[in-house]
């Protein structure tokens, strides 16, 4: 987790991928402009599937069980709401310029602290599509395995570049924390790794004890209103 981003490999593991194949060309698609803010839609040129299918509910499922179960996804974003996810796709020509992320979304409404893009097209198969990010240190392109997930907080700004040739497919979805704060956030999940260090050689030392103490303190003062969360040694993990 660097400058609180982090790139999550095989989120999606190779069976469950082969699901989505089979259930993607079964999905209804809209244009995207239909689900953007009105500062962006002007600049959003992809589509994306129709919500309440049954193949996309099944799709859904299948993302949701795998953030469940990811313990790196919990460790960063210590989620408290995850937002429904979405199909988006994009074919040559299309594109999602410079935006910022809506802070409000869903109903009830969610504060937006994170946002995480699943890519499920194999990067050989389509040029350009990387999504791009705008940090303090410049612009940070990424255009991972398929299966890879991206993690980064909903503050920076953030593009899709034209995708040039091939199809581009991504499940995009955003997190509420139980942590809103990303710089906080990243303080937890460095005490965890050294925490998980630690755990390795003897977890129940005095170090191992002091160091979980420290994070749990941390955590009850920084957290509000816990949600589907459990301690485990060395890392947090989301209740399925």
């Amino acid at each position: 987790m660097s400058k609180y981003f982090i790139q999550i490999p095989a989120l999606l593991q190779e069976a469950e991928l082969n699901r989505i194949d089979q259930l993607l060309p079964e999905l209804q698609y809209q244009d995207g402009k239909a689900t953007a803010s009105m500062a962006a839609r002007d600049i959003k040129n992809n589509v994306q599937a129709e919500q309440g299918t049954a193949g996309l509910l099944e799709i859904q499922s299948i993302v949701s069980n795998a953030l469940a179960t990811s313990p790196i996804f919990n460790i960063a974003a210590l989620p408290k709401e995850v937002y429904s996810p979405i199909i988006s796709k994009y074919g040559p020509g299309q594109y999602y310029g410079w935006h910022v992320d809506s802070p409000i979304m869903g109903n009830p409404p969610m504060r937006t602290d994170l946002a995480m893009t699943i890519f499920l097209s194999d990067p050989a198969t389509y040029e350009g599509g990387e999504l791009v990010l705008q940090t303090a240190s410049g612009a940070i392109a990424f255009k991972p395995a398929k299966g890879d997930a991206v993690l980064y907080p909903c503050q920076y700004l953030h593009c899709v570049n034209e995708v040039k040739s091939g199809e581009r497919k991504a499940v995009v979805t955003w997190i509420q924390s139980n942590v809103a704060s990303p710089e906080k956030r990243q303080i937890l999940f460095d005490l965890n790794q050294v925490h998980a260090m630690l755990c390795q050689q003897n977890p129940h030392s005095q170090e191992a004890n002091l160091l979980l103490q420290t994070h749990s303190n941390l955590f009850r003062m920084w957290g509000g209103g816990l949600r589907g969360l459990k301690l485990e040694v060395g890392s947090w993990r989301l209740n399925p």
